[in-house]
């Protein structure tokens, strides 16, 4: 049969049958030996928890433990945000480039994801360290190289873990559903690290002595000029933070060996790879829906990760909250509990409707931060809920879009190369927060942020109002016009979910593809 028979007839069976989730297009046979069993979700979305795990904890504490643990000048906390943000995004066209080189009897992604886990553990527990160099700089080189380090060894993980998406199944909805006890999994991820790293530090720090940073210990001088940590209080805080951080690189060893033994990583055909990849990844940097969908998640995702990465010094300095470790093991909680109502509503409105819908939600959480003054913890503690749901939605939606975007650059172009796809779109992701993180650090030091002292002057307090309440604003709204640009409404998804099933039920592609479009499309 040649190419323009082929496609008539997938594109006659396309229009009987795109109106349903589900087809019949496969042989038992083939259904029986491809199914994607419960165990198998399970391990796979229990294998997603390293990176959440790790980076929620970074995103919540790295700026105050570097500021006000190990001291160092804002200046310097800002560059080794800002350039381990940068540096961390660089790797992942890297890794991805040679993650799709790589074939070995073991696939080609697993054995990365071996070498990873524990090695990343190891660098995650030096990060966490205060080695007490007698200079700054020397401090300064200490957790620049173990930040850029932990983040690019946890690339060698996370990045083939996340193009394991596409080889664990060659249906969409066993790919949406492991991709949902994924999502479950981060922010189970997200809970337990704030649980582990907060607890522990305030384990540690209970009985220690301080002062009380509303009140002072006498004079106006000891409030504004001394540290509110005494020398046994910090050596004290130090001990909580490295044995929250051992404990968190346990779970990640754990997590990485469910993974590796609970799933299987088939050899889906993919389309054609004999296609150079420096002639596919133009092709795949100019392809509408890739771009559409990045300029989304990054705008929204950098809202979530300025209010993220400020939210301990906007508790502590602008509304005078000290325990705030509470609060985020509040606001995870609410994450955890929203994500299976999302997940209930994209299976209903779609995943393009759902993003819309999911990020308003954040309007009445941004509200709040911009005018709630200090005294009223408990509207903080209620507020909690919006800031969950929020994470639930950033989470879940974007990174379930990822294959549909794949897999409709498959039909229109013959290849998929889900890794570049990945590495590309988590590069962009992480420059940009990147940038957002550094800056902000640096504008506190601006504004005049001292390090360990009681209180912050006023401008402080204003800055860390704005950066958790109208940058965020600015930021969303820029993602609502990429999204409204975004392509693939359900509909397109429907089709192209039975174009492919059709395609692999039929064997028709062995080294090429022919088109299979149902119709002219511009992207």
């Amino acid at each position: 049969m040649d190419s323009e028979s082929e496609t008539l007839e997938i594109s006659d069976q396309v229009d009987e049958t795109h109106a349903t989730e589900s087809t019949p297009l496969q042989s038992r046979k083939l259904q029986r030996q491809r199914v994607l069993r419960t165990r198998n979700k399970f391990a796979y979305g229990f294998g997603g928890m390293p990176y959440q795990l790790t980076n929620t904890v970074i995103g919540f504490y790295l700026a105050i433990f570097l500021l006000e643990t190990a001291n160092l000048q804002p200046i310097y906390a800002s560059v080794i945000i800002f350039f381990g943000r940068f540096w961390d995004a660089l790797t992942d066209p890297i890794v991805g480039i040679l993650v799709t080189k790589t074939d070995t009897r073991f696939g080609k992604l697993k054995p990365w994801m071996a070498i990873g886990a524990p090695m990343a553990s190891a660098a995650y527990l030096l990060l966490w360290t205060v080695p007490h160099f007698s200079s700054d700089i020397a401090g300064f080189f200490w957790y620049l190289l173990f930040y850029c380090g932990f983040q690019t060894i946890l690339t060698c993980y996370h990045l083939p873990y996340t193009a394991l998406t596409m080889s664990i199944s060659e249906k969409q909805n066993e790919r949406d559903a492991a991709t949902a006890y994924r999502m479950s999994f981060e922010v189970v991820g997200n809970l337990l690290g704030n649980i582990l790293m907060g607890q522990s530090i305030l384990a540690f720090t209970r009985n220690t002595e301080r002062k009380d940073c509303r009140i002072g210990n006498g004079t106006e001088s000891n409030i504004t000029s001394e540290s509110n940590i005494t020398s046994d209080a910090a050596r004290q805080e130090e001990l909580g933070y490295q044995v929250g951080a051992a404990m968190i690189g346990g779970v990640v060893l754990i997590s990485a060996i469910t993974v590796l033994f609970g799933t299987t990583e088939l050899k889906i055909n993919q389309g054609n790879r004999d296609v150079s990849l420096r002639e596919a990844l133009p092709k795949i940097m100019s392809f509408k829906p890739y771009l559409m969908l990045i300029g989304t998640f990054l705008f929204f995702i950098t809202a979530v990760q300025s209010i993220q990465g400020n939210f301990a010094l906007y508790c502590k300095y602008t509304l005078l909250i000290d325990d705030y470790q509470n609060i985020i093991i509040v606001v995870l909680t609410s994450a955890f509990l929203f994500l299976p109502i999302w997940y209930a509503v994209l299976k209903r409105l779609g995943k393009k409707m759902t993003m819309a819908i999911g990020a308003s939600t954040t309007f009445p959480l941004l509200i709040i931060y911009a005018f709630l003054p200090p005294g009223y913890d408990w509207v903080m503690y209620a507020s909690s809920i919006f800031a969950g749901n929020a994470i639930a939605v950033m989470q879940l939606i974007p990174w379930s879009m990822v294959p549909d975007v794949i897999d409709h650059f498959l039909i229109k172009h013959g290849q998929s190369y889900e890794a570049i796809f990945y590495s590309f779109f988590v590069m962009f992701v992480k420059f940009a927060t990147g940038i957002t993180l550094g800056i902000s650090t640096m504008v506190l030091g601006l504004v005049g942020y001292e390090n360990g002292n009681c209180e912050q002057p006023e401008a402080v307090s204003f800055t860390l109002r704005i950066l958790v309440t109208a940058f965020p604003l600015f930021c969303i709204s820029i993602g609502y016009v990429f999204l409204y640009f975004y392509p693939i409404n359900e509909e397109v998804r429907q089709k192209n979910k039975t174009i492919l099933e059709i395609w692999r039920n039929h064997h028709t592609i062995s080294t090429s593809m022919p088109s299979l479009s149902f119709s002219p499309s511009p992207y």
